[in-house]
Protein backbone atom coordinates (compact mmCIF):
# COMPACT_ATOMS: atom_id res chain seq x y z
CA UNK A 1 0.00 0.00 0.00
CA UNK A 2 1.36 3.27 -0.85
CA UNK A 3 0.67 7.12 0.80
CA UNK A 4 1.07 10.46 -0.81
CA UNK A 5 2.62 13.03 0.74
CA UNK A 6 2.74 16.42 -0.23
CA UNK A 7 6.02 18.33 0.00
CA UNK A 8 6.08 22.21 -0.84
CA UNK A 9 9.41 23.00 -2.83
CA UNK A 10 10.56 26.52 -2.02
CA UNK A 11 11.13 28.13 -5.72
CA UNK A 12 12.07 31.76 -4.69
CA UNK A 13 12.72 34.05 -1.77
CA UNK A 14 13.76 37.59 -1.65
CA UNK A 15 15.94 39.07 0.71
CA UNK A 16 15.54 42.25 2.18
CA UNK A 17 19.08 43.63 3.21
CA UNK A 18 17.83 45.77 5.83
CA UNK A 19 15.73 43.43 7.34
CA UNK A 20 16.17 39.61 7.94
CA UNK A 21 12.88 39.00 6.45
CA UNK A 22 12.38 35.91 4.29
CA UNK A 23 9.05 36.64 2.20
CA UNK A 24 7.11 33.42 0.34
CA UNK A 25 6.86 34.54 -3.34
CA UNK A 26 5.67 31.21 -5.23
CA UNK A 27 5.80 27.50 -4.28
CA UNK A 28 4.93 24.50 -6.45
CA UNK A 29 3.26 21.38 -5.03
CA UNK A 30 4.44 17.80 -6.12
CA UNK A 31 3.17 14.26 -5.62
CA UNK A 32 6.05 11.68 -3.67
CA UNK A 33 4.96 8.17 -3.40
CA UNK A 34 6.75 6.36 -0.75
CA UNK A 35 6.32 2.88 0.42
CA UNK A 36 4.23 2.51 3.89
CA UNK A 37 6.58 -0.85 4.24
CA UNK A 38 9.82 1.45 4.29
CA UNK A 39 8.34 3.51 6.98
CA UNK A 40 8.58 0.23 8.71
CA UNK A 41 5.06 0.78 10.11
CA UNK A 42 4.22 -2.83 10.44
CA UNK A 43 6.24 -5.30 12.35
CA UNK A 44 5.85 -8.64 11.35
CA UNK A 45 6.44 -9.86 14.97
CA UNK A 46 4.38 -7.60 17.00
CA UNK A 47 1.62 -8.72 14.55
CA UNK A 48 1.92 -12.96 14.65
CA UNK A 49 2.03 -12.07 19.05
CA UNK A 50 -0.97 -10.18 18.61
CA UNK A 51 -2.94 -11.87 16.20
CA UNK A 52 -4.14 -14.92 18.78
CA UNK A 53 -5.14 -12.90 21.42
CA UNK A 54 -7.14 -10.69 18.66
CA UNK A 55 -8.59 -12.96 17.31
CA UNK A 56 -10.32 -14.74 20.71
CA UNK A 57 -11.29 -10.78 21.94
CA UNK A 58 -13.28 -10.50 18.57
CA UNK A 59 -15.01 -14.03 19.18
CA UNK A 60 -15.50 -12.52 22.89
CA UNK A 61 -16.94 -9.41 21.65
CA UNK A 62 -19.49 -10.66 18.52
CA UNK A 63 -20.74 -12.80 20.93
CA UNK A 64 -24.75 -11.88 20.20
CA UNK A 65 -26.50 -12.08 23.66
CA UNK A 66 -30.67 -11.65 22.20
CA UNK A 67 -32.11 -9.86 19.24
CA UNK A 68 -33.84 -6.33 19.57
CA UNK A 69 -36.95 -5.74 17.60
CA UNK A 70 -36.11 -1.94 17.10
CA UNK A 71 -33.93 0.94 16.83
CA UNK A 72 -33.40 2.08 20.58
CA UNK A 73 -31.96 5.62 21.21
CA UNK A 74 -31.00 7.88 23.52
CA UNK A 75 -33.25 10.68 24.41
CA UNK A 76 -34.68 12.95 27.67
CA UNK A 77 -37.15 13.68 29.39
CA UNK A 78 -37.40 9.59 28.13
CA UNK A 79 -35.67 7.65 25.49
CA UNK A 80 -36.10 3.84 24.46
CA UNK A 81 -32.11 3.60 25.03
CA UNK A 82 -32.33 4.29 28.64
CA UNK A 83 -35.98 2.40 28.94
CA UNK A 84 -34.17 -0.49 27.62
CA UNK A 85 -31.03 -0.03 30.26
CA UNK A 86 -33.36 0.54 33.70
CA UNK A 87 -35.89 -2.30 32.79
CA UNK A 88 -33.26 -4.66 32.11
CA UNK A 89 -31.55 -4.08 35.22
CA UNK A 90 -34.53 -4.37 37.47
CA UNK A 91 -35.12 -7.17 36.01
CA UNK A 92 -31.67 -8.61 36.53
CA UNK A 93 -32.53 -7.47 40.05
CA UNK A 94 -35.62 -9.28 41.00
CA UNK A 95 -34.18 -12.51 39.97
CA UNK A 96 -30.82 -11.84 41.60
CA UNK A 97 -31.37 -9.55 44.98
CA UNK A 98 -33.28 -10.82 47.88
CA UNK A 99 -34.99 -7.98 48.82
CA UNK A 100 -37.92 -5.71 47.45
CA UNK A 101 -36.45 -3.15 44.90
CA UNK A 102 -38.95 0.10 43.79
CA UNK A 103 -37.10 1.17 41.08
CA UNK A 104 -34.26 1.66 38.68
CA UNK A 105 -32.51 4.52 37.72
CA UNK A 106 -29.79 5.77 35.81
CA UNK A 107 -27.64 8.79 34.51
CA UNK A 108 -28.12 9.98 31.33
CA UNK A 109 -24.50 10.48 30.84
CA UNK A 110 -23.35 6.46 31.73
CA UNK A 111 -25.23 5.84 28.41
CA UNK A 112 -22.42 5.99 26.05
CA UNK A 113 -23.78 5.19 22.78
CA UNK A 114 -26.34 7.39 21.21
CA UNK A 115 -28.34 4.15 20.03
CA UNK A 116 -28.80 0.17 19.17
CA UNK A 117 -29.57 -0.41 16.22
CA UNK A 118 -32.95 -2.88 15.40
CA UNK A 119 -31.24 -6.42 15.04
CA UNK A 120 -28.68 -8.94 17.18
CA UNK A 121 -27.10 -6.79 20.63
CA UNK A 122 -23.42 -8.57 21.19
CA UNK A 123 -21.64 -8.36 23.82
CA UNK A 124 -19.03 -5.58 22.33
CA UNK A 125 -22.50 -3.61 22.07
CA UNK A 126 -23.28 -3.50 25.45
CA UNK A 127 -18.92 -2.75 26.50
CA UNK A 128 -19.46 0.40 24.43
CA UNK A 129 -22.74 1.61 25.94
CA UNK A 130 -21.14 0.92 29.47
CA UNK A 131 -17.97 0.69 29.28
CA UNK A 132 -16.67 1.97 32.58
CA UNK A 133 -16.34 0.06 35.96
CA UNK A 134 -19.41 1.24 37.83
CA UNK A 135 -21.04 -1.32 39.89
CA UNK A 136 -24.73 -1.72 40.38
CA UNK A 137 -26.00 -0.79 43.73
CA UNK A 138 -29.37 -0.51 45.62
CA UNK A 139 -29.29 2.81 47.52
CA UNK A 140 -32.18 3.43 50.27
CA UNK A 141 -33.80 6.72 50.28
CA UNK A 142 -36.02 8.60 52.48
CA UNK A 143 -38.78 10.35 50.92
CA UNK A 144 -38.08 13.35 51.51
CA UNK A 145 -34.77 13.62 49.76
CA UNK A 146 -36.49 11.04 47.09
CA UNK A 147 -38.80 14.29 46.35
CA UNK A 148 -35.30 16.77 46.01
CA UNK A 149 -33.91 14.25 43.90
CA UNK A 150 -37.08 13.96 41.38
CA UNK A 151 -37.21 18.09 41.56
CA UNK A 152 -33.48 18.02 40.16
CA UNK A 153 -34.49 15.62 38.10
CA UNK A 154 -37.26 17.87 36.51
CA UNK A 155 -34.49 20.61 36.15
CA UNK A 156 -32.65 18.48 34.14
CA UNK A 157 -35.02 17.87 31.55
CA UNK A 158 -35.78 13.97 32.79
CA UNK A 159 -33.61 10.81 33.26
CA UNK A 160 -33.41 7.02 32.13
CA UNK A 161 -36.08 4.70 34.71
CA UNK A 162 -37.70 1.86 35.12
CA UNK A 163 -41.30 1.28 34.36
CA UNK A 164 -42.19 1.13 37.93
CA UNK A 165 -41.29 5.14 38.35
CA UNK A 166 -43.75 7.89 36.60
CA UNK A 167 -43.85 11.54 37.06
CA UNK A 168 -44.26 14.58 35.05
CA UNK A 169 -42.27 17.45 34.88
CA UNK A 170 -44.51 20.98 35.16
CA UNK A 171 -42.29 24.19 36.02
CA UNK A 172 -39.01 22.49 36.64
CA UNK A 173 -40.67 19.88 39.92
CA UNK A 174 -41.63 16.71 39.76
CA UNK A 175 -45.83 16.41 40.07
CA UNK A 176 -47.86 13.26 39.77
CA UNK A 177 -45.10 10.77 40.97
CA UNK A 178 -45.86 7.20 41.16
CA UNK A 179 -43.88 3.95 42.34
CA UNK A 180 -45.49 0.85 41.54
CA UNK A 181 -48.63 2.33 40.19
CA UNK A 182 -49.54 3.87 43.72
CA UNK A 183 -49.11 7.73 44.71
CA UNK A 184 -45.24 8.99 45.79
CA UNK A 185 -45.43 9.09 50.01
CA UNK A 186 -42.35 10.90 51.55
CA UNK A 187 -42.98 9.46 54.41
CA UNK A 188 -41.73 6.62 53.05
CA UNK A 189 -37.77 5.46 52.10
CA UNK A 190 -37.75 3.85 48.66
CA UNK A 191 -34.52 1.38 47.45
CA UNK A 192 -33.76 2.92 44.27
CA UNK A 193 -31.50 0.62 41.75
CA UNK A 194 -28.37 2.25 40.15
CA UNK A 195 -24.90 2.30 39.48
CA UNK A 196 -22.35 3.69 42.30
CA UNK A 197 -21.60 6.97 40.31
CA UNK A 198 -25.23 8.32 41.08
CA UNK A 199 -25.17 6.78 44.59
CA UNK A 200 -22.37 9.04 45.34
CA UNK A 201 -24.22 12.11 44.30
CA UNK A 202 -23.17 12.12 40.25
CA UNK A 203 -24.35 13.52 37.55
CA UNK A 204 -26.40 16.14 39.35
CA UNK A 205 -28.04 13.64 41.82
CA UNK A 206 -26.80 15.17 44.84
CA UNK A 207 -29.60 14.30 47.37
CA UNK A 208 -28.32 10.39 46.97
CA UNK A 209 -25.57 11.15 49.43
CA UNK A 210 -28.22 11.17 52.25
CA UNK A 211 -28.77 7.78 51.67
CA UNK A 212 -29.54 5.44 54.29
CA UNK A 213 -28.04 2.28 53.28
CA UNK A 214 -26.17 1.54 49.65
CA UNK A 215 -25.71 -2.16 49.17
CA UNK A 216 -23.39 -3.46 46.39
CA UNK A 217 -24.78 -6.31 44.23
CA UNK A 218 -21.10 -6.82 43.23
CA UNK A 219 -21.19 -7.11 39.70
CA UNK A 220 -20.71 -4.12 37.38
CA UNK A 221 -23.45 -2.74 35.64
CA UNK A 222 -22.13 -4.27 31.78
CA UNK A 223 -21.98 -7.94 33.58
CA UNK A 224 -25.58 -7.91 34.72
CA UNK A 225 -26.65 -6.66 31.17
CA UNK A 226 -24.62 -9.13 29.63
CA UNK A 227 -26.19 -11.96 32.17
CA UNK A 228 -29.45 -10.74 31.78
CA UNK A 229 -29.59 -10.17 27.54
CA UNK A 230 -27.76 -13.62 27.17
CA UNK A 231 -30.75 -15.42 29.25
CA UNK A 232 -33.11 -13.72 27.29
CA UNK A 233 -31.34 -14.92 24.33
CA UNK A 234 -31.33 -18.75 25.62
CA UNK A 235 -35.21 -18.22 26.06
CA UNK A 236 -35.69 -16.44 22.40
CA UNK A 237 -36.97 -13.68 23.86
CA UNK A 238 -36.53 -10.21 22.07
CA UNK A 239 -36.07 -6.75 23.54
CA UNK A 240 -39.31 -4.78 22.81
CA UNK A 241 -38.71 -1.08 24.27
CA UNK A 242 -40.81 1.40 23.94
CA UNK A 243 -42.05 5.01 24.84
CA UNK A 244 -44.50 4.73 27.42
CA UNK A 245 -44.61 7.81 29.24
CA UNK A 246 -42.80 7.10 32.51
CA UNK A 247 -41.07 11.01 32.42
CA UNK A 248 -43.20 13.26 30.39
Amino acid sequence: MKNKFFIPLLLALSFNACAPKLTLTNTLTQNIKINKDSLQLHDEKTFNTIVPYKIKLDSLMNEVLCYNNQDLKKDLPEGTLGNFVCDELMSFAKNNYSKPIDFCMYNNGGLRVGSIAKGNITVGKIYELAPFDNAIVVVELGGNDCKRLFDLIAQNNGTPCSKEFRMTIENNLAINISINNEPFDSTKTYKILTNDYVASGGDKTEPMKKAIAVTSLNLMVREALIKHLRTRGYNSQPINTILDGRIK
